[in-house]
Order: C-alpha cells, then structure tokens, then sequence
C-alpha cells in the first residue's frame, strides 16, 4: 500500500459510524479522532522521509512524536466528561451524592466543576471551593475508566466499585466534617465509633479497597490501609456505600435536627447489615 493510498484511507476514517465514540456528538469525534490522524501523519511521514534520507538525524522524529500528544489533547477532561455523563442511566447514578462536584486532572492541572441539575449535568472550568460539596482529584487515566464505563451507558457493579474507590477518600473526608459526627458527645450519641476499618468489597473476587477512619482532637483523619485496632470493622459492597452516602449527603443539604436524627436512625440500622462491633 502506498502512502498517499494509506493517507486516503485514513481520511475517510471519519465517516466510518463503527468508529464514532457511542453517545458522543460527532463534533466530539471528529476533534478526538483528527487530533490521532493528524499524530499518525506526522509519525509516518518522519518514517518515510528516514527512509529516503538515511543520513536524516533521529531528532527530527523525535520533535515529529512531540507534537502527538499535544493534538491529542484537543478535546479537554471537561469537554469529554461534557459528552458522555448525558445519559439518564448516569444521571440516576450520581442522584443524591453531590450537587456541585470540583473536580482537578493532576497531569494537566485543570479543573472544573459539575453541577448536577437532576436530569442532567451542567459544566463549567474552574472550582469555586465553598460552593461545591466535594473536590476529587483525578488522573487521566480516572477519565479515560468513564469514558469506557458510558460506552453502554450502564454502570456495572465492578464499575460502580472503580469510581467509588476513586470518590471515597475525598467524600468521606467532608462527610466527616458534619456536626453529628464531629463533635464528639454528638459522636458518641450517634454511635459512631472514634477508629473504625472500611472495607469497600471488590465485586469481581479481588482485594477490596481499604481505609482507616480515626477521631482525633476533634477532628477525623482518613486514611488508606489498616492502623489501629478498630472497634468496628465495616465490609461494605458498592450499592451499601452508595446508599449511605444519599442518606448523609440529604441530612447535610437539608441540616435540621428532625433529620440528623432520622439520619441517626438509619445509620444504627444501616451498619448491622454491613459492619462489625470489635470493640466488645
């Protein structure tokens, strides 16, 4: 094959429907899909200019592989996270476990913020810290999980535990931060020990995902592993942890005793199904 034959080829890839991205526009496409052609036009036209020139010096490929990933960053972590959360199956997900989610890519330094409309999802760059609820740190490998979790727009049960893992730390951290459970004789009315094991269960068999909840000083640490002897152990699967979190996150937003004590209520109950008391 030749190269301008390749070079055609490549150019009617776009038309090609078993290529688009599934429930992604098709501007969305064209722009990730060009930005990877484009970086192919580069890379194979460097191989055949070596080849006619043998005496061409490395670095010239080199800076050619350089421009790759720059095109390939054309569609941002906002705007591809804009083009695949707009689905009713996700929406429903994420219903009642924030209302205005920060969200930071650690390799790019961008940020920007969710907010959760309740039948769909609306975006804006940037993170107001005091008017959203959480701030997760990712990574773009995070972004590319939920690229594959929304190609059926279904979220499994292993794929609910991935983005769980990834939400617990920074949720649980302002969870935490509540008076019902951060000051202490409200701690101790509630029930709510002061160390306590989480074990968030793997559904596919594999390790589970585990943190340390210490109160200390007023004040609760988080912390991934296993320190202290806990005086209760929890071993919770995706749909308990979700299910909690909706309960929490409702008395937070509404934040009257009425409902701090149903929440109190339902969190007595709720761990009998999912926790151990060691401390006996």
């Amino acid at each position: 094959m030749t190269l301008r034959t390749l070079l055609m080829r490549l150019e009617t890839y776009l038309g090609d429907s078993t290529c688009r991205l599934p429930r992604i526009d098709q501007k969305a496409n064209e722009m990730t899909i060009k930005s990877h052609i484009c970086g192919l036009f580069l890379f194979v036209g460097s191989w055949v200019d070596l080849g006619r020139k043998r005496n061409v010096k490395m670095r010239k490929l080199l800076i050619c592989l350089l421009f790759i990933p720059i095109d390939a960053q054309d569609v941002s972590s906002l705007k591809t996270w804009e083009n695949i959360l707009q689905t009713p199956e996700l929406v429903e997900y994420f219903h009642g476990i924030f209302n205005h989610l920060g969200i930071t890519i650690k390799e790019t330094g961008e940020s920007f913020t969710i907010h959760h409309k309740g039948d769909s999802f609306s975006f804006e760059e940037g993170i107001i810290k005091e008017n959203v609820d959480f701030v997760v740190p990712l990574e773009l490998q995070n972004i590319e999980n939920m690229v594959k979790h929304a190609q059926d727009g279904k979220i499994s049960e292993n794929e609910s535990w991935r983005i769980l893992n990834v939400l617990f730390t920074p949720m649980t951290r302002v969870t935490l931060k509540t008076p019902v459970l951060s000051v202490n004789w409200r701690r101790i009315l509630a029930g709510v020990e002061d160390l306590t094991h989480v074990y968030l269960l793997n559904p596919s068999g594999e390790e589970a995902s585990v943190h340390t909840l210490i109160y200390v000083k007023g004040q609760w640490l988080v912390l991934k592993g296993l320190y202290g002897d806990a005086r209760r152990i929890y071993r919770m699967t995706p749909e308990q942890s979700l299910q909690y979190q909706r309960e929490i996150f409702s008395a937070m937003q509404i934040n009257t005793l009425w409902h701090w004590w149903k929440f109190s209520k339902f969190y007595k109950k709720w761990r009998k199904s999912c926790s151990v008391d060691t401390s006996v």
